[in-house]
């Protein structure tokens, strides 16, 4: 006799839960995918232990014809699918038809469901995959599963179960993500007997955005839409000071269906760009519309990832999405007031609205501008709690920083102020109330004026009716770093010839490859040509590196260059732009003169984005004329 057999059903099943049933959220996730392939409008999840004595799902889709309840649990047994053509173009989260029959193989299930046609309900008892009782039952329209004993003819699998917490943890997660990708639909989990999230599947994002971080949350997040011929991106992404130490609040969702992805969570942080301090990482939930046969959802055993036809594309629609959000939202964070009740809130002062107002394709987001994440969160907080600001102080907190123009006259004593290398001459400074006269509001916008320097740290202003604290090193490595970049973007990098060239050494195999990748180091500002067999001449250097390490700076890049990363390139020049910029900015302990700090605070008013230094940290900081007034007891 032959050692290959068969596996019988059971254990076949058996090995399949492993995979499909990693843990009780991933069954949870499994029955949620059913019942909204199955046109439910209204979801309920229950789970009690973690999920382990109970996960209870009930819907109100369309329900299970009596003839298919036996075949819905047979392994590789779908409605979904009839040939391979449908594979690529997959409209449904569920396809493969190993859910049921995984969940019911390590677990003690208890099936009810009614069409529409049915005057009865039908319900199935099953214990470890095999079919123990079926009989009708009183019950609505739809479908409800209840999987009790999770695991109990595994104990090898419960073995790597984690804490309750842990596992309640990861089912909240599953069902939040689901509630975010479908906000059309009503979701409610309870989780031992509390009720742990309800969404009102209104169709609006904002809402279940609002359901899932709260209202605070909510009214500090943006609306990011952007679109191509192919593809369309519609979602909340939150201010920066809410970013996190994980990827764990990058959400997104391809054609309703949540997903995993590495790369889009890279585009995101690129449209972030110097907003985001090293390390940290947005909260965000974007939703991605396009042609089901432009994307493979069939790459992961769980579903959680897919594979684009054009990935690139669509990271380039990502970023631009999250760019246009925060050049359009950023405003000046308001220091919280520590006898504010909303004391450990975080709090943005609302930018302005974004442009256009363009719905996304498949009508989910269903809001105008960035107005309507505002009027939903204050809707969903209710009496007693956040009242919209007026209009003055809406626009304040995003414009403060680019309202102030430097007069014409003074431009030369404001350059050499800005310049910061010496101080500027009594005689060439006007007197305060010329200056202030020249300082005069843009397009009726209050302009910031310096006050003083606080600690050697920090420049005080105020326009009129705000205090704005700002980071004196922070915002001068915002203007230099303009500066360089605008002068990069033209010169497309210009390269500077050295006095004296630098000799690299190489092996002749890494000299002959960098031969090949000339035009890219060119592209740069970087040139070089052979030096003997075994090394290599740097004649010529990006001008923006003058006063750095150029030696040091060249071997990083002809590293990149050697392991086949042109398109890192450039965004390690970029960084040595940051290095430059820091290197030149003011520091603390520096005094500076009013003159010098009326030049920065002319020189940040010129930005598009002053609100951050290149590292991710604020420039400023906005103190209230309410919080003043409240701490100075004066509203009382």
């Amino acid at each position: 006799m032959g050692m290959i057999r068969v596996l019988d059903n059971l254990v076949a099943n058996q090995i399949a839960a492993g995979e499909v049933v990693e843990r009780p959220a991933a069954a949870v996730k499994e029955l949620i995918e059913n019942a909204i392939d199955a046109g439910a409008t209204a979801i309920r999840v229950q789970t009690r232990e973690g999920g382990l004595a109970l996960i209870d799902v009930q819907d109100n889709g369309q329900g299970i014809l009596q003839d298919d309840i036996e075949p819905a649990f047979l392994r590789h047994a779908t409605s979904k699918l009839r040939s391979l053509a449908d594979l690529t173009r997959l409209s449904q989260l569920g396809f493969r038809g190993e859910a049921l029959p995984s969940i019911a193989a390590v677990s003690r299930l208890i099936l009810r469901t009614r069409t529409a046609q049915d005057e009865a309900g039908v319900e199935a008892r099953l214990e470890a995959g095999v079919l123990r009782e079926r009989q009708p039952v009183g019950c609505p329209q739809g479908t409800r599963i209840m999987v009790r004993d999770l695991f109990y003819n595994t104990p090898a699998r419960l073995k790597f179960v984690r804490s309750l917490a842990t596992e309640n943890s990861h089912i909240a997660d599953v069902v939040s993500r689901a509630a975010m990708a479908r906000p059309d639909i009503a979701f409610r989990l309870h989780i031992d007997d509390r009720l742990a999230l309800s969404t009102p599947g209104d169709g609006l994002v904002v809402s279940a955005y609002t359901a899932i971080y709260g209202v605070e949350m909510a009214k500090q997040s943006y609306a990011a839409i952007a679109g191509s011929a192919d593809y369309s991106v519609a979602g909340l992404i939150a201010a920066p000071e809410h970013a996190r130490s994980s990827r764990t609040g990058m959400w997104f969702a391809v054609n309703g269906r949540p997903i995993r992805s590495l790369p889009l969570g890279g585009a995101v942080i690129d449209g972030y760009h110097t907003l985001l301090p090293k390390g940290r990482f947005p909260v965000c939930f974007l939703h991605l519309s396009m042609d089901a046969g432009l994307v493979d959802v069939n790459v992961h055993p769980g579903k959680l990832e897919v594979r684009f036809s054009e990935e690139r594309d669509v990271m380039r629609v990502v970023t631009e999405s999250v760019r246009q959000a925060m050049h359009a939202n950023m405003g000046t964070p308001t220091i919280t007031s520590w006898n504010d009740p909303r004391a450990h809130a975080q709090s943005v002062v609302d930018g302005g609205a974004s442009d256009g107002g363009a719905e996304a394709r498949d009508g989910l987001l269903m809001m105008q501008d960035g107005a309507a994440v505002r009027e939903t969160a204050a809707a969903h907080e209710g009496a007693g709690g956040f009242q919209e600001r007026d209009a003055a102080s809406r626009w304040r907190g995003g414009q403060a920083l680019r309202v102030r123009r430097p007069d014409a006259d003074q431009a030369e004593q404001r350059q050499m102020a800005l310049d910061l290398h010496r101080p500027a001459t009594r005689d060439a400074v006007t007197d305060g109330d010329a200056l202030n006269e020249a300082r005069q509001p843009l397009d009726g916008k209050p302009a910031l004026r310096a006050v003083a320097q606080a600690l050697k740290l920090v420049i005080v202003a105020e326009d009129g009716r705000d205090l704005y604290l700002i980071d004196q090193h922070a915002a001068h490595e915002r203007v230099l770093y303009e500066k360089f970049r605008k002068r990069m973007n033209e010169d497309r990098v210009r390269a500077e010839e050295l006095l004296v060239p630098i000799t690299i050494g190489l092996r002749p195999h890494q000299l002959q490859e960098l031969m090949t990748r000339v035009s890219d180091a060119q592209a740069v500002g970087l040139a070089f040509e052979p030096f003997g067999e075994d090394a290599l001449k740097i004649t010529s250097a990006p001008a923006i590196w003058e006063g750095l390490d150029t030696e040091g700076l060249s071997r990083d890049l002809l590293s990149d260059l050697l392991e086949g990363r042109s398109s890192s390139v450039r965004e390690q020049i970029e960084d040595k732009v940051i290095m430059k910029a820091c290197k030149a900015a003011v520091k603390a302990n520096q005094t500076l003169s009013p003159p010098e700090m009326d030049a920065l605070l002319d020189a940040l008013s010129t930005l598009d984005n002053p609100f951050t230094c290149p590292h991710g940290r604020p420039t400023a900081v906005r103190i209230t004329r309410e919080q003043l007034e409240r701490e100075f007891r004066r509203t009382l």
